[in-house]
Parts: structure tokens; C-alpha cells; sequence
């Protein structure tokens, strides 16, 4: 294991992350049958796990460790398989995220 993902604080976000992916998951099947506060709660977890994944990219960013160059590189090329231009980086890829979550929080309020 590299020294970047050695850090108590990396590895504590990874853990983080990991947990509440899992949760988000576990969730996405039910959504279709919760009130209106539940799927405000679940909006609001995905909001909270994609700043979480903000600062780990960011993290991942300024390494210059060759495990955390390359897992940022396997994230966008992940991020390619959705649809997005890798080449426009990350925040692109945030932004596009952040307005989805935004569009459906605007079809709650209809």
C-alpha cells in the first residue's frame, strides 16, 4: 500500500465513502415508495456523498503517489463509461452530478 493511501485520514474517508455508498444502495430500491421526507433525507445523503467524493478527488489531486495518480485515473475513465468526457475533469463531472440531484430535488416541490 502506497504512503497517500496509508494516511488515517484517507483511509477514514474511503471508509466513509464506502459506508454510505453501501447505504445509497441498499436505499435506491426502496426510493419509489417513500413520502416525500424520506426521499428529501435520501437527495440530501447523495448530496453529502458527492462533497465527500469532492474532497477525495481533490485529495487524489494534489498526490503525486503513483497508486493515487492512478486511481484518480480509473475513476474518470469510470466516469467515461457514463457518458462524460473525461477531458473536461472533474468538476465538470461534479457539476453535471449536482444538477441531476438539483433536478430532482425540483420535481419534489411539484
Amino acid at each position: 500500500m502506497s504512503k497517500f493511501f496509508q494516511s488515517e485520514v484517507v483511509r477514514a474517508n474511503l471508509e466513509e465513502l464506502e459506508e454510505m455508498q453501501k447505504r445509497l444502495f441498499k436505499e435506491m430500491m426502496y426510493v419509489p415508495f417513500y413520502d416525500k421526507e424520506q426521499r428529501k433525507g435520501h437527495l440530501n445523503l447523495m448530496k453529502e456523498f458527492l462533497e465527500k467524493q469532492k474532497v477525495f478527488i481533490f485529495r487524489l489531486s494534489l498526490s503525486d503517489d503513483p497508486e493515487a495518480v492512478d486511481m484518480k485515473e480509473r475513476m474518470l475513465d469510470s466516469a467515461e463509461l457514463l457518458g462524460f468526457d473525461k477531458s473536461q475533469g472533474f468538476d465538470a463531472f461534479f457539476k453535471m452530478l449536482e444538477g441531476t440531484i438539483k433536478g430532482l430535488e425540483n420535481t419534489l416541490d411539484d
